[in-house]
């Protein structure tokens, strides 16, 4: 199949959007004809390139709304390759969404990847209403639909309305392949933790759905514990801005207790998921639709922490692994932890990895071609 994937920002932007829509990518390309339409964010970014088997082509970007922006390339650059493909693939929450539905009459499968919060300025709120609206309607029009979780749809008034044609595609672990070599080298007896240092990780962007600042506040309610934090993330370069302004003094008032460490590359981040004991996720909106990461580090054995919301929760739920909170609660937040502690004492970083990884017993590949061809099917 000739595939064009659209979506707002892509690498070398790093988000679970982004990351989830270049797994895909990757893993088409090696039998299919990829092509990712996406904006420009950075001016230095090649307008066009091939990258690992697909073709990247970024549409230059007129101005920005919050985390959104406008962009009639793009719209020019949608008309020109829908032409040439035989389903579009367009990734939700965008702004363009129904007008890019309207545009084509080819085979379409939409990627529901999150609901929009309203929060912020009058203004961000004004722009989240007009993304919701249109991506309502470009739900009408989808021959198919892919939600990262049944949990998330089931919960979702946007998807609700659409689950005759609605299929759930749990995301890649980007990280399998790496993961499963490394399983045999796991410790397979049940691991103590460290009597000198629990570690506790943090993988993602410095944005308020994250809950940072609700992570940092659990530190509080766990102060009889030898607990390091330990932040990974780009805390300057996220579309709508950091807020890591608003989290600093509370970065600087834990001291040694936390360590912010920026923006890893891959062999890096695999060696900081092998090193952490917990994996916290602490979301506190429907931005959050899954929590990628939660699978990526059990894949190395660490235990996930994460928020108790629909789809978030999924990874916990699954594997019976891990420990919820109520979102937007330190306190819970910090009691979660004190389970995944205990269960640290009697699960060995090898059972966690080996549990991570039969959730991705079908090939993401496979399930997109699935949803592809009923696409084609119903089109």
């Amino acid at each position: 199949m000739r595939i064009l994937i659209v979506l707002n920002y892509f690498y070398p932007y790093v988000s679970g959007v982004s990351e989830y829509a270049r797994s895909l990518a990757e893993d088409l390309a090696a039998e299919h004809e990829v092509t990712v339409l996406t904006g420009q964010h950075a001016s230095d970014l090649p307008k066009q390139e091939v990258v690992d088997g697909y073709t990247i082509v970024r549409a230059p970007i007129l101005f920005r709304l919050d985390k959104g922006y406008l962009s009639p390339a793009l719209l020019s650059e949608f008309r020109r390759l829908q032409k040439q493909a035989d389903v579009v693939n367009l990734h939700l929450p965008m702004l363009e969404s129904s007008l890019l539905a309207a545009l084509t009459s080819k085979p379409l499968a939409l990627t529901y990847q999150c609901d929009m919060a309203y929060e912020g300025s009058l203004l961000s709120k004004m722009a989240v209403w007009g993304v919701r609206r249109s991506c309502a309607l470009a739900l009408k029009q989808a021959d198919q639909v892919a939600t990262l979780s049944l949990d998330y749809a089931e919960s979702s008034p946007f998807l609700q309305p659409h689950t005759a044609k609605t299929v759930e595609v749990w995301p890649p672990n980007r990280f399998g392949r790496r993961a499963l070599k490394s399983v045999d080298s796991l410790p397979d007896a049940p691991g103590s933790v460290a009597p000198n240092e629990i570690r506790i990780g943090f993988v993602g962007r410095f944005v308020k759905e994250k809950g940072i600042d609700v992570l940092l506040d659990s530190m509080a309610h766990l102060s009889d514990l030898p607990v390091k934090l330990m932040l990974v993330g780009d805390f300057a370069g996220v579309a709508g801005g950091s807020i890591y302004d608003e989290v600093k003094s509370k970065i600087d008032r834990l001291g040694d207790r936390v360590e912010l460490l920026g923006k890893l590359d891959d062999d890096d981040l695999e060696a900081f998921y092998g090193d952490i004991d917990i994996l916290a996720l602490p979301s506190v909106n429907r931005f959050e639709a899954f929590g990628m990461v939660q699978v990526e580090a059990m894949g190395f054995g660490a235990i996930p922490v994460a928020s108790d919301m629909p789809g978030v929760r999924a990874t916990v739920r699954t594997t019976g692994i891990g420990s919820l909170a109520a979102p937007g609660d330190p306190e819970a937040l910090a009691n979660a932890f004190r389970n995944a502690i205990e269960q640290r004492k009697t699960l060995s970083r090898k059972t966690v990895a080996e549990r991570a990884l039969e959730m991705q017993a079908r090939s993401f590949a496979d399930a997109y071609e699935a949803v592809f061809k009923k696409a084609q099917a119903a089109n």
